[in-house]
């Protein structure tokens, strides 16, 4: 069996694979540093006897160390981490290669267990994500902007007698006091924005490109973007698992 494991800012997921399906999966808050503890907590016992191979995605280099040495004292293993020089067969055509996220990476890898390129990737988490891979393969570069919550408290944070807003889809369009009306602008915004540059990319790579939106917080899109044909919240633990496979051989 496999397990994968993404390292976030905000939380570390894990996925057990047992050839190309999940049969395990859970989340945890990222913690400062990760422990043996940790990881027992994140991966169910009954799992842990039958990891064959180990599989890495973090953008959180600070605690890379910790997770490896905590890897090898559980499981007797030594896990992969994946970077821009592993080969996923998707070539980053971009300036700067080196600062491409390994989540971003094994997202891209992750779509090709659904569908061929082109295609368009939104990742909506603490920052909203565009990745964009055309039909040979190549990954040629994307867009980054805040994230609903990041956009509410940076609002809140910079306007006067606003107390915390705790995030939750408006009834309406039409904000009936500033709280509405902060939800109903930021939530409708990312809607018609996210929907815009769909259209764009698809000016680029062809209006044949697949939609697909993963993260935590595709929940408030579901079923309201008719551009997306497919909401998958494992896609990065789906590209961690085909990297693996490319790897090994």
């Amino acid at each position: 069996m496999l397990l994968t494991i993404d390292v976030g800012n905000t939380c570390t997921g894990a996925a057990v694979f047992d050839k190309k399906n999940i049969i395990f999966k859970n989340k945890l808050s990222t913690p400062i540093e990760i422990s043996e503890r940790f990881l027992k907590n994140l991966i169910k016992s009954e799992y842990r006897d039958k990891i064959n191979n180990i599989i890495i995605s973090s953008v959180v280099p600070l605690i890379d160390k910790s997770l490896s040495i905590s890897i090898e004292k559980l499981f007797e293993k030594r896990a992969f981490f994946i970077d821009f020089k592993t080969d996923t067969g998707i070539k980053l055509k971009i300036d700067n290669p080196e600062e491409m996220g390994a989540d971003r990476i094994a997202g891209s890898v992750g779509a090709l267990h659904f569908f061929k390129p082109p295609f368009i990737i939104i990742d909506s988490g603490t920052a909203t994500t565009f990745d964009i891979i055309n039909e040979n393969y190549e990954y040629i570069g994307g867009s980054i902007f805040p994230g609903i919550d990041i956009s509410i408290k940076s609002l809140a944070n910079n306007t006067a007698k606003l107390n915390k807003i705790n995030f939750k889809i408006p009834d309406s369009i039409i904000g009936t006091n500033t709280e509405k009306s902060i939800k109903a602008g930021i939530f409708y915004s990312y809607i018609g924005g996210l929907s815009f540059m769909i259209d764009e990319y698809k000016k680029i790579i062809g209006n044949k490109a697949k939609v697909i939106v993963t993260g935590g917080l595709i929940k408030y899109f579901k079923h309201r973007i008719k551009e997306i044909d497919l909401y998958e919240p494992d896609l990065i633990y789906y590209g961690l698992n085909i990297i693996n496979e490319r790897i090994s051989k």
